[in-house]
């Protein structure tokens, strides 16, 4: 996720995130990404992808820096766009990916923007839940395990979205450096995942 420096608008309207989607869209081809759940609201974005870790700087990066060059020619601005580089954190495939992606949908839903998530139309909630074709969603296929939801599956994430279960769950998680399990965490460390050191030092990141 990202925002804004300062905490100020990256998007005025909806010509703005529709160009945000294509950039998204462009570089998930490049980089080999697939985005399950993602949410742009007008000061950040969010974003649940499944990239090589190599390609993550790359596939944000890339798509931020472009971003930003067509924000300052259309809205006549200049200077440092965003709040540092990005931040991220591993999550585990499953259970953990889906609840994070639902609290992630739900952001319009905290900010009064709408009352039902699938109602937002920058986000992937209306994928999930309405069936709308937006380009950049990528089916949760961990969860659903087929190319596209049935109408009970459809349903049945429409009443998790509606419950805010996943919004306190998701703070539990905030102080954590990865969402997962215990035991997610130390495969991290083990394989050399985000905790991995080099001489006693942490390994650079993007974030």
């Amino acid at each position: 996720m990202n925002r804004g420096l300062n905490k100020t608008r990256i998007f005025e309207d909806d010509a703005d995130k529709k160009w945000f989607s294509d950039a998204i869209k462009d570089y998930k081809e490049i980089c080999g990404a697939n985005v399950y759940h993602w949410v742009w609201m007008d000061t950040h974005w969010h974003m649940l992808a499944e990239v090589v870790y190599d390609n993550l700087c790359r596939f944000v990066g890339g798509v931020q820096q472009v971003y930003a060059q067509y924000h300052h020619k259309r809205h006549g601005t200049s200077g440092v766009f965003w709040n540092g580089r990005f931040k991220s954190r591993p999550v585990q495939i499953g259970e953990y990916l889906t609840r994070c992606g639902r609290y992630i949908e739900r952001n319009p839903v905290r900010a009064g923007l709408v009352t039902k998530a699938w109602d937002y139309k920058w986000s992937s909630a209306g994928f999930y839940v309405k069936g709308r074709q937006d380009g950049v969603t990528d089916l949760n296929r961990y969860v659903w395990g087929r190319e596209k939801l049935s109408t009970r599956g459809r349903a049945e994430y429409a009443r998790e979205l509606v419950g805010a279960a996943d919004d306190e769950w998701m703070r539990k998680q905030s102080a954590r450096r990865a969402i997962g399990s215990a035991k997610f965490l130390r495969q991290l460390k083990e394989e050399g995942g985000r905790y991995r050191r080099k001489r006693g030092r942490p390994a650079k990141v993007c974030e």
